[in-house]
């Protein structure tokens, strides 16, 4: 009797060994397979590839999964992920980005992205877009931007001679008023702003622009004025602004009037449209005088944030 226990007991033993066996062979087999399948994964050859998991975090944020697939057959693309982690990095402009950087390479993240953000991957006038007016006091015009030969503004206000020199002058309602506000402001500070010119017709806009190109030429009248249609006085909301000691392009730069308005300006909702070094962004020189309404709370982003309202358009407002 003893020995049939005994003998039972040992193949209770051996069953249960033979059990454990099996399981452990088991989990052994789970954790190969899953090891197999983990090493065809995107996530491990990125991590193979060099990257980071916060970088992939990045690529899965930004890109589609075929995007990221075609990424692990290379090195690490660091240029990529400046690309993806700039604050005004746009999905659609991708393709853009890579082909304008493979072309340029010296150029950084932030060039390559506010170049194409702003359409300059372009010749000026060979990309060619319609404006939206009904962004109204947002619009943009520039080398890219174009307004119809018939467009005015239907809240034109004429422009008291209190405040400007030469003809008659019109603009905006929404502009005036903001004018006379900063105009009262620069006043209670020993300055005296006068505008030098405001609201022009397609047709005036032709005229000024023929005028140069046939006395200097075509890349000449590109550098300094814009094509009918496609400058930004014709919208009604942009002012040449001078003051009454310094009133030349010559002299205004480096005036006090200049200087009051680059600290100010923003509070009433304007902006120097064309800044010193971000001609290749806009398609002009700098002008001090130019001065153009966003309203305040877009003229505050700009100024805070040191960008053209062309980069501005681009990012916040173009597909809105």
């Amino acid at each position: 009797m003893k020995k049939t226990r005994l003998k039972l007991k040992k193949s209770a033993w051996l069953a249960l060994g033979g059990i454990l066996g099996i399981i452990i062979l088991i989990i052994i087999g789970v954790n190969v397979f899953k090891t197999i399948k983990y090493h065809q994964t995107n996530e491990y050859k990125l991590l193979e590839a060099g990257y980071t998991k916060d970088e992939i975090n990045i690529l899965n944020d930004y890109l589609e999964e075929d995007e990221i697939t075609s990424l692990t057959n290379s090195q690490k693309d660091e240029f990529l992920l400046e690309l993806l982690q700039d604050d005004y990095f746009i999905k659609n402009n991708l393709n853009r980005y890579t082909t304008y950087h493979s072309e340029n390479e010296t150029l950084t993240a932030r060039e390559v992205v506010a170049t194409v953000n702003t359409n300059t991957d372009y010749a000026y006038y060979d990309y060619d877009i319609d404006t939206d007016t009904k962004k109204d006091y947002l619009m943009l015009v520039n080398k890219y931007y174009h307004l119809n030969s018939d467009y005015s503004p239907s809240d034109l206000v004429n422009i008291s001679n209190q405040y400007y020199y030469g003809e008659g002058h019109k603009i905006r309602s929404i502009v005036y008023d903001a004018f006379i506000d900063m105009w009262n402001q620069a006043k209670e500070d020993s300055i005296t702003l006068i505008i030098n010119s405001s609201y022009r017709t397609y047709e005036e806009q032709q005229a000024v622009y023929d005028e140069y190109k046939n006395s200097r030429g075509t890349t000449y009248a590109d550098s300094i004025a814009a094509r009918p249609g496609y400058s930004e006085h014709q919208t009604g909301l942009s002012l040449d602004i001078f003051s009454t000691e310094y009133t030349t392009t010559a002299n205004f730069k480096d005036s006090p009037a200049h200087n009051w308005l680059k600290e100010n300006a923003y509070k009433y909702g304007f902006i120097q449209r064309y800044q010193e070094d971000t001609e290749k962004l806009t398609g002009f020189a700098e002008e001090s005088w130019h001065w153009r309404y966003v309203g305040v709370e877009v003229a505050t982003y700009i100024y805070e944030h040191n960008i053209t309202f062309d980069e501005y358009y681009a990012y916040f407002i173009a597909n809105k």
